[in-house]
């Protein structure tokens, strides 16, 4: 009886212990297939990769979760900013709904109180002469002395869209168009000059670039052939993806422009003294122009500007940047949920495509929470006047205000 006993012990230890090893196998097993399906992965952080053009473009796979959540991009600091809108003025709202070109980099933080400016986008022109220690000073002064802290926005595509890298000052940089990037060395080249403008205008105190081009031109004579990479779909959207999530991560904001794409507009058209048409079926538009900023919105893209192009199959009566059917388009198909501006709004006369209003109201019933423009002066009278009248409701106006107020606290210029 004793030795079955003890027999009967062994026997109940091995298969406790056969048990437990088990069950310690299967919890680990259990544990690498969970951190497999929901720990991000290196792909996540890395350079987004050129497919193959002749495929159309994909659905998110499970790794791309993080970025389609981010989609929603200033959720996390929209209570912040609604308190913040409510202790504001009218008068503040409304200046919070433009941003001004700079004439005289001196006269930026006096010029961005005056108006109650969301920010300035300043020029090369601004800083002809200047020392990188100079504009570094402006670009402080400019923040550090205006009531609501500003946007300090550059226009740095390369080629002869820039900001910085053409003065002496900053002669150690040379970039070129994004065309000549792409052609010279692939995405890998375009990311690695990206990299370098985000730097660069990271350390005078820039934080948003209006860049970069992700319209799809493909031949020579489109306007935008030499500002957009090569017409494909697949790059333009990786170049929209990277730009959201890698530049912006260094601290300098993207701008994905111009929405819905300039497409086969030909570069005769001369942009500043009108509006120009684009003709293509809707659908073909929908399909491939609207891509490259889905794909960026998903990555968590912080702006998207409109065009000025009126796209008549789908808006005969607006141009882009004045059209509510496209605001609606962005919003709802595209899936945006950041910050949506104009391109320059008053280089030409876009009257004939604003209901009778003036172009900035017009802009701002739109769905635009951000107008870039040249004479603040006019266009904050204008808005002022149109939310007095009724013309613009109260609630439009918070609504833009909160989203660019929620933006300054997403990138850090209100803490």
């Amino acid at each position: 009886m004793k030795k079955f006993i003890i027999i009967s012990a062994v026997l109940l230890l091995l298969a406790g212990g056969a048990f437990g090893y088990s069950l310690y196998r299967y919890m680990d097993v259990t544990n690498v297939l969970n951190s497999k399906n929901t720990a991000p992965t290196e792909a996540a952080t890395q350079a987004p990769a050129k497919t193959d053009s002749s495929e159309a473009p994909k659905a998110p796979t499970q790794n791309d979760t993080a970025a389609v959540a981010s989609s929603d991009v200033f959720a996390a600091a929209s209570e912040k900013a609604a308190a913040y809108t409510a202790n504001l003025s009218a008068e503040e709202m409304a200046g919070q709904l433009l941003l001004g070109i700079c004439a005289d980099a001196s006269t930026a933080a006096s010029e961005i109180n005056r108006c109650h400016l969301a920010g300035m986008l300043f020029e090369s022109g601004n800083f002809q002469g200047f020392s990188k220690e100079n504009i570094t000073a402006a670009l402080l002064t400019a923040s550090t002395d205006a009531k609501v802290k500003p946007i300090l926005a550059a226009q740095e595509e390369g080629g002869s869209y820039t900001t910085l890298s053409d003065l002496d000052s900053f002669s150690e940089y040379d970039f070129n168009a994004l065309r000549t990037e792409f052609e010279s060395g692939g995405l890998q080249a375009v990311q690695k000059a990206e990299d370098a403008k985000t730097t660069m205008l990271k350390s005078v105190g820039i934080n948003l670039n209006l860049a970069p081009v992700v319209d799809l031109a493909q031949s020579a004579d489109q306007i935008m052939y030499s500002r957009s990479a090569d017409g494909n779909v697949e790059t333009a959207s990786s170049i929209a993806e990277y730009a959201a999530k890698f530049n912006q991560a260094k601290g300098v904001s993207a701008c994905l422009k111009h929405f819905p794409g300039y497409g086969t507009v030909p570069d005769s058209a001369v942009t500043g003294v009108g509006a120009v048409t684009d003709d293509r079926p809707a659908e073909t538009i929908r399909q491939n122009d609207y891509t490259p900023f889905k794909k960026g919105a998903e990555a968590g893209a912080h702006f998207i500007m409109m065009s000025n192009v009126v796209v008549k199959n789908i808006d005969a009566a607006h141009t882009a940047a004045l059209s509510p059917t496209l605001h609606n388009e962005l919003r709802s198909s595209v899936g945006f949920k950041g910050i949506i501006m104009t391109d320059v709004l008053d280089d030409a006369d876009y009257s004939a495509y604003a209901e009778g209003r003036k172009p900035v109201v017009q802009a701002v019933l739109a769905g635009n929470d951000l107008i870039l423009v040249r004479d603040y002066t006019t266009a904050y009278n204008d808005i002022v006047a149109a939310v007095k009248d009724g013309t613009i409701t109260e609630a439009q106006l918070k609504e833009a205000c909160t989203r660019v107020i929620a933006y300054k606290y997403t990138a850090g210029i209100l803490k």
